[in-house]
């Protein structure tokens, strides 16, 4: 009878795994009260993301358009600043075209994906200068041997083309 009063009295001990796993799920599951985040992607309204496609379109259209018909049907003698200027025009609204497409549901799925790239980009472990050198060369010596076995194959393949066809 003193043994079952002995095992109640004991704590229960849980593994690392458990501990971690339980940690875990605790910090995935959003406190009470609080507001569970939307993704990114859903956060913009499917008539505003309709508009801004429209607007970026129109932009990019526009100055390509545009450009095409300034040189086309002006005619305007350009001196090397008006034309540097055009040009700049051109592309400064192509650029902002391109950053309107930035607001819509891919484009910010783009720039998610950019971000998590970046991430995985920092955890690479890149070759020192000796690993770098020592695996160009052994490339370079590869190509080598690669193009000196077609090449002989080639010499023998045209012999046995003349010899086919003579």
């Amino acid at each position: 009878m003193s043994e079952n009063k002995t095992n109640k009295a004991q704590p229960v001990q849980k593994s690392k795994v458990e501990l971690k796993s339980a940690k875990a799920a605790a910090k995935s599951v959003p406190a009470k009260g609080a507001k569970a985040k939307a993704p990114e992607a859903t956060a913009v309204n499917p008539a505003l993301n309709a508009l801004l496609w429209l607007v970026a379109v129109v932009l990019v259209a526009g100055a390509i358009v545009g450009n095409w018909y300034y040189t086309q049907h002006v005619v305007i003698d350009e001196s090397s600043f008006d034309r540097f200027i055009r040009v700049a025009i051109v592309i400064a609204v192509i650029i902002i075209g391109l950053g309107v497409t930035l607001f819509t549901v891919k484009g910010r799925s783009l720039l998610n994906f950019g971000r998590e790239s970046y991430v995985e980009l920092r955890k690479v472990v890149w070759p020192t200068r000796q690993e770098a050198v020592q695996t160009t060369f052994i490339v370079f010596i590869a190509v080598c041997v690669v193009s000196l076995f077609l090449y002989l194959c080639d010499v023998v393949f045209l012999q046995l083309v003349r010899y086919i066809t003579l």
